[in-house]
């Protein structure tokens, strides 16, 4: 496995735990919000305090991932493009192998109506 193969399955790692790590922040914010429904006076003004913090550190961590993702992808693109620099022909014959691949299909799904 290449580095940026590595690379990008670390990064796909890091994408689920912080896609874990948002849904625990949400149960968290849906926990407050039913304690909130059920206090009133300061609590009520305590519990809405952390919502709001909790919802701030669940925008700055999907803030984090989008930044993440964007690397990511633009370090795949960047493999991508210095591969078929370096391998002109090989990859005129993948791109020619799954073009065929794809006609076979759309023949095979056309012929059966």
């Amino acid at each position: 496995m290449s580095i940026q193969a590595k690379t990008f399955d670390n990064g796909a790692r890091n994408s689920e735990s912080t896609v874990i790590e948002l849904n625990r922040v949400v149960a968290q914010a849906e926990e407050l919000l039913k304690t909130l429904g059920e206090e009133g006076g300061a609590a009520a003004e305590a519990v809405r305090q952390r919502v709001l913090r909790t919802v701030s550190q669940a925008k700055a961590r999907l803030s984090e991932a989008g930044s993440r993702a964007r690397v990511y992808a633009t370090d795949a693109a960047q493999a991508t493009d210095r591969y078929v620099h370096d391998n002109p022909w090989k990859s005129i014959a993948v791109g020619a192998a799954a073009g065929a691949a794809v006609a076979l299909v759309a023949s095979l799904l056309l012929r059966r109506d």
